[in-house]
């Protein structure tokens, strides 16, 4: 958005200033547009500028009615990511409880459930908001996912599966803070 935004703002100076523009795809499909000719850019011809007379108003919006406003509270999830444990990610001592934050959008809605699944297992979990614990994660390597249902139990969204390990400091390495005392003979 920031991109078109930046381009439209040159096209607008460049046209209030009577000076050339150029138009140019780069090889990742971005458009880019420049006072200045690159190889393989094409000039492009602006009209004068667009411009309303000073009393013109946009029409009002129509206000929803309540069976839009029925419908906004249903909307559609667009992603459901877990933030943490990142992929790939050593945890290290965590004392069998894992800190898991999700990305939600839209947010959580009424009548719906988060669900968390450890290694293929539902987890009794409370989890209302993006933030939670999963009690008994211990050492290991280990999946999680997240799903959203409603209120029938059907899935209305899933976030991929991340892997994650987790460490736990034996207490027998001598590097250990909390090892207890060696006994010296």
């Amino acid at each position: 958005m920031r991109k078109f935004l930046l381009g439209l703002l040159v096209l607008v100076s460049c046209a209030a200033s009577a000076v050339p523009v150029w138009r140019w795809v780069d090889e990742n499909g971005t458009i880019h547009y420049s006072d200045r000719p690159v190889p393989g850019a094409e000039r492009i011809e602006l009209d004068g500028a667009q411009s309303f007379p000073s009393g013109a108003r946009l029409p009002p919006r129509p206000t929803p009615s309540g069976r839009q406003q029925e419908g906004d509270q249903s909307r559609r999830y667009s992603s459901l990511d877990v933030i943490s444990p990142a992929e790939q990610e050593t945890l290290w001592n965590i004392g069998a409880t894992l800190e898991v934050q999700v990305a939600l959008d839209p947010p959580l809605q009424r009548g719906h459930r988060l669900d968390v699944y450890l290694d293929g297992q539902l987890q009794n979990v409370d989890a209302t908001s993006a933030r939670f614990t999963v009690p008994e994660v211990y050492r290991g390597m280990h999946r999680l996912r997240a799903i959203v249902e409603d209120a029938n139990g059907r899935e209305l969204v899933g976030s991929g599966t991340v892997t994650f390990m987790v460490q736990q400091t034996s207490i027998q390495n001598p590097n250990n803070p909390n090892a207890p005392p060696r006994r010296r003979n």
